[in-house]
């Protein structure tokens, strides 16, 4: 809060300094050439950030300098600039534009180009598109706004990666996240392999989240290889483009604020049933726990109260035992009596309110020879789940020297220093798992309460060794939950990192056409963390708790040079040529130790208070260089056909000497066919483009290697007794292999783009094929090479897809206007060939191969397969003697796909007089995702639609029990004399195993859940039915909204601001239509491809509701 208020404090002490600045003040109008007032034409004072907007009148109003300069831009209209002189009020019309709008994007290797003289696709995205609804990230910023682009984010907040997938899936087992480029240097990206079940848990980043929202010009995403070909093998999975915000030429000190709040709530919750409490089957109950045929554990009078007490069966994990009635009973904390009811909010209790604060300021300024701009952003978020915080500080300089006036210099330089406190755990143990899952029968409170005992250790399930009452009075199932508690309340897992990102250009221009530019840049991180684990209990029973310390350093330095030649050769003839060199040189070093064997001194987290000397001490150190000599040739013939070819010969340490060098070309065409031909009035401008391209992807650090395992051999020599030692070397069992290559990817683009009625409408299509060849896979060896694996290049992979993007303003008119984008992507992925003899490969793998994720030759990557229930001719299910389906275990077949067909969006803008209204729709359909959180949730009978059959009311049959204890359906005759009847029976659909027998054994409904759906879904583990755990993963989503009001030029001037604009905002507030139950469909985690779509028990989605306000001066 005190960081807070001293951040408001500087703004507020900035606006005096404006305050004292004395302006000349000039109103004026803006019309067009047939007299029609025109809103919204932005009016700015030349060289500053200085500006207004018109409004409902086409008035505006603005305080500048003497002699200024006004500079007018409206969409579909020519750029105009008018100077003020003596003037106060002016009139002023504004010619329309028929031309297509000369918009420049920033291309690969930082070369800034017409938008319309470009081959291929690129989507283009400013700073305003990314940052109204407050994003935690630049990766959760871009749903549905890029055709072609699907992001999946991890729920976990703002210290969690996002996964950026371009056109497709490209690799089987390589990186599968695209080039993050910033101010022209690469950064350090890469994946987060999120999804160990007993290790490392914790829901990890990457390093696109260090970039600010607040700090970025634009961003630009080049999709297909002929884009990204000046990349070579870095850019497989695409490239994204990004330029920091820099100083604005002109007079004057110049300040941008902006401070922004935001709520978080929890966004999905599991829709637990609330009827009935612990417990299994009626004869588990009884024979293991000594129940009675309702689930109750008589206990007699215990308090002495005269009445008979009892209890359920709280060491169950699964919920099918005595209905919620209110009567009393012992709990499970301290015997102590209690009403058996449901706990209905113990989800939403499990969770807390969430918040993020960002605050940012920024000042900016220039001469004739400098222009800077110093930013400072300042991040603090607290997410949902317990025990965490991130609190983060950003620090960038964006500064463009005129040494001379052929030479100029660019200087960018960030600092970024973040401290993360228990970032999220994975809740894999606790809903992916029996072990973890709670009860409604249970207060989570109670769980709070006594995770920790009265001396300040760990729960006690049994007889503590220093209190015998010190313990809880019954044993519960739920101890998972428990060491989740402990984890994150408890133990201290404090990262601290510390990131310098630089770039320093110069550039030269000898005139006539030819540049020199030069750059060097640099992304370094260094990374601290410390993991407490605090004694669970006295060190006289056993030393326990223990100390991690880790130093990481991940450390990229880069430079190239580029000689860049424009020159008209003819009236008709343009001539392009650029070439250059590229190197880079990335290190990462990582260094941990450890105590062993618990702590002597409770809690003193030193390495040398270990139990057992020494403390465990490890270290790795990677290194590898790449370079590149690159060129471009374009032509641009008649101002409408442009044509571009590029190279790129690159070499890279990761691969063996004599088989490192590798070369990727591109060709690109447009042809902007509004200026060849005279085409119909209403088409303000029309292109078409095609583009091939290679582009790769190398094996990660040493893995190409081939190692050797050096081994001691002791020989004794049986005259002098001494004993000789002799070194030898075998080969590492996973083998690397010097032939290795590089994954090629080749890609075909065609595309189309169209804009009418003077660019009121548009679209742009696009349609493309990649194959990635050399697919780098770890394959059995023959044993006589003496390794198990060695990696090859075998088999391709095809991706087939179709992007649309479709803009329009549907409705303008003098106070309000509508302005909308659709994006929508098919993709088709097919794994074409893999190596002789293997038809695949499996990428994942669920519950020890329950269900398999593979990828297959001949269908596409991302086939589930699972075994089957066994069906006889007619389709009909087959049951077995006890009640149950009968799997066919005699091979796996495919149940589903991880991969989404189809991705988009829908971006609406409304604007009425001063207020807008924002909305981002996303959606996705087609393919599957693995729920284990829905397949354990089922059969513990702990969420709601395990309530079928389970009485008459949900589809249960009505049986008794005979004399041989076999379950016989109550007929209209009803049942004999003094049988009891219960109302919880099963009758499958389906036949005996001979095939051709209805089906008539009735199993009870308990019986049924779990008996169904197990852990195990393999030959041999009986009748589990994994198939369920697979759900359709379609959703359409309200993705962000934003209501914003920006305050009249007549207000500002009166307190002497340029722009001032408070918005309220809402983020993933709602699904409006989802295909799986109780999770979020973006619920599995990790960036890596093979992790897509795998829900193995993760934390809760979020919905962020806040406001923001934002002010230039």
């Amino acid at each position: 809060m005190k960081r807070s208020l001293l951040v408001f404090a500087v703004f507020f002490a900035m606006c005096q300094i404006v305050l004292a600045q004395g302006k000349k003040a000039v109103t004026g109008t803006v019309k067009d050439a047939k007299g029609d007032v025109l809103i919204g034409v932005s009016v700015q004072e030349k060289g500053t950030t200085n500006g207004a907007v018109t409004d409902v009148k086409g008035h505006f109003s603005l305080s500048v300098a003497p002699n200024a300069t006004l500079i007018l831009t409206y969409v579909g209209y020519a750029k105009q600039e008018v100077a003020v002189g003596d003037r106060s009020t002016l009139s002023i019309i504004l010619q329309e534009d028929n031309k297509n709008l000369n918009e420049v994007v920033v291309t690969a290797m930082g070369v800034k180009k017409e938008a319309r003289k470009l081959g291929y696709a690129v989507t283009a995205l400013n700073g305003d598109d990314l940052k109204k609804s407050a994003p935690t990230s630049i990766g959760a910023a871009l749903y549905g706004k890029a055709p072609g682009v699907t992001i999946s984010g991890a729920p976990g907040g703002a210290t969690s990666a996002v996964a950026i997938q371009i056109r497709g899936v490209n690799s089987l087992t390589n990186n599968a996240q695209p080039l993050v480029v910033v101010d022209g240097v690469p950064i350090r990206n890469g994946d987060a392999n999120t999804g160990d079940y007993y290790a490392d848990t914790r829901i990890r980043g990457n390093g696109l989240l260090d970039i600010n929202p607040e700090n970025i010009e634009s961003l630009n995403i080049l999709k297909g290889a002929a884009a990204s070909a000046l990349y070579g093998s870095d850019a497989a999975a695409g490239v994204i483009v990004i330029t920091t915000k820099t100083g604005k030429k002109g007079k004057g000190l110049g300040i941008d604020f902006s401070a922004t709040y935001g709520i978080e709530k929890v966004g999905i919750l599991p829709d637990i049933q609330n009827v009935y409490g612990p417990g299994y089957d009626r004869e588990t109950n009884k024979a293991s726990f000594g129940a009675d045929d309702d689930g109750w554990i008589q206990l007699g009078d215990i308090n002495g109260d005269g009445i008979a007490d009892k209890r359920p069966i709280y060491r169950s994990y699964a919920q099918f035992g005595p209905k919620f009635d209110g009567s009393d009973i012992s709990y499970w904390t301290d015997g102590s009596i209690r009403k058996y009811n449901a706990h209905p909010d113990n989800w939403k209790n499990f969770y807390r309110t969430g918040n993020q604060g960002v605050y940012n300021i920024a000042v900016s300024n220039s001469n004739e020879n400098v222009t800077y701009r110093l930013s400072y952003t300042r991040n603090d978020y607290r997410g949902v789940q317990i025990g965490g915080d991130q609190g983060k500080n950003t620090f960038n300089l964006n500064t463009s020297i005129k040494i001379t006036k052929r030479l100029t210099a660019d200087v960018i330089a960030s600092y970024i220093n973040e401290k993360v406190h228990n970032r999220p755990e994975l809740q894999n143990r606790i809903s992916g798992n029996y072990g973890g899952m709670f009860s409604s029968a249970d207060d989570i409170n109670d769980y709070f309460a006594t995770y920790k005992n009265k001396a300040g250790y760990k729960y006690y399930m049994y007889n503590s060794p220093i209190d015998p009452n010190d313990r809880l009075k019954y044993h519960i199932r739920a101890y998972d939950f428990m060491d989740f508690l402990w984890k994150q309340l408890q133990n201290s897992y404090d990262e601290t990192s510390n990131r310098y990102m630089t770039a320093a250009t110069l550039n030269y221009d000898f005139g006539k056409g030819l540049r020199l530019r030069g750059r060097m840049g640099n992304d370094y991180t260094g990374y601290r963390s410390e993991f407490k684990e605090y004694s669970t209990q006295p060190t006289a029973f056993d030393p326990t708790g223990g100390f991690t310390t880790a130093n990481e350093q991940h450390s990229i330095l880069y430079g190239d040079v580029m000689l860049m030649y424009n020159k008209s050769l003819t009236k008709n003839l343009g001539l392009n040529v650029n070439a250059g060199y590229q190197a880079r040189k990335e290190e990462y070093r990582y260094e941990t130790a450890a105590t062993n064997g618990g702590l002597v001194q409770e809690n003193w987290f030193s390495l040398a208070n270990g139990a057992i000397e020494p403390s465990k001490a490890t270290s790795t150190r990677k290194s590898f260089v790449k370079d590149a000599y690159f060129a471009t040739v374009g032509f641009d013939i008649n101002n409408y056909l442009f044509l571009e070819a590029t190279g790129r010969y690159e070499r890279a340490s990761t691969l063996a000497p004599d088989n490192n060098a590798f070369f990727y070309p591109s060709l690109s065409a447009a042809f902007e066919l509004s200026k060849a031909f005279k085409l119909p009035e209403f088409v303000t401008y029309s292109k078409l483009r095609a583009s091939w391209g290679i582009v790769g992807n190398p094996p990660v650090m040493y893995a190409a290697n081939v190692m050797y395992v050096a081994g001691r051999y002791t020989i004794v020599n049986p005259t002098t007794g001494t004993n000789g030692n002799f070194t030898y070397y075998y080969p590492d069992q996973n083998q690397g292999n010097l032939n290795l290559e590089n994954e090629k990817k080749r890609e075909v683009e065609i595309g189309w783009e169209t804009k009418f009625l003077n660019n009121r409408v548009g679209f742009d299509v696009a349609f493309y094929q990649n194959v990635t060849n050399n697919q780098i896979l770890k394959l059995d060896n023959a044993l006589s090479a003496g390794s198990v694996t060695m990696l090859r290049n075998v088999g391709s992979m095809q991706n087939t897809g179709v992007e649309l993007s479709v803009n329009g303003t549907p409705i303008q008119t003098k106070s309000f206007q509508w302005n909308a984008r659709v994006n929508v992507a098919y993709n088709k992925n097919k794994v074409k060939e893999l190596a002789n003899g293997i038809d695949q490969v499996i990428v994942n793998n669920v519950d020890n191969g329950s269900l398999n994720v593979v990828a297959k030759a001949g269908s596409s990557y991302g086939d589930i397969y699972g075994y089957k229930r066994m069906t006889n001719e007619n389709g009909e299910y087959l049951i077995n003697n006890d009640g149950y389906y009968v799997l066919d275990y005699s091979k796996m077949q495919k149940l589903g796909n991880t991969q989404s067909k189809y991705v988009g969006g829908m971006m609406n803008s409304f604007n009425y007089k001063n207020w807008n209204l924002d909305a981002l729709v996303d959606f996705r359909y087609g393919g599957q995702l693995i729920s284990t959180t829905n397949y354990y949730g089922t059969g513990a009978g702990l969420f709601t639609n395990s309530l079928e059959f389970r009485d008459a009311e949900h589809g249960g049959l009505a049986y008794y029990k005979d004399a041989a204890g076999n379950k016989v359906l109550v007929s209209n005759g009803g049942a004999p004399a003094g049988a009891k009847i219960y109302n919880d029976g099963v009758l499958l659909k389906g036949v005996k195993e001979d095939g051709k027998t209805p089906n008539d054994k009735v199993v009870e409904a308990a019986e049924y859940y779990l008996n169904s759906y197990g852990w195990g879904g393999y030959p041999g583990s009986g009748s589990n039915l994994y198939e369920k755990a697979i759900y359709d993963n379609n959703y359409i989503k309200l993705r962000e909204v934003t209501l914003g009001y920006t305050f009249r030029t007549a207000t500002l001037q009166k307190i002497r601001f340029q722009n001032l604009n408070l918005s309220v905002f809402a983020r993933n507030p709602l699904y409006i239509y989802k295909s799986i139950p109780n999770i979020d469909p973006e619920a599995a985690v990790g960036t890596t491809i093979q992790s897509r779509n795998v829900e193995t028990g993760t934390t809760a989605s979020t919905r962020t509701f806040g406001v923001s306000l934002r002010a230039s001066f």
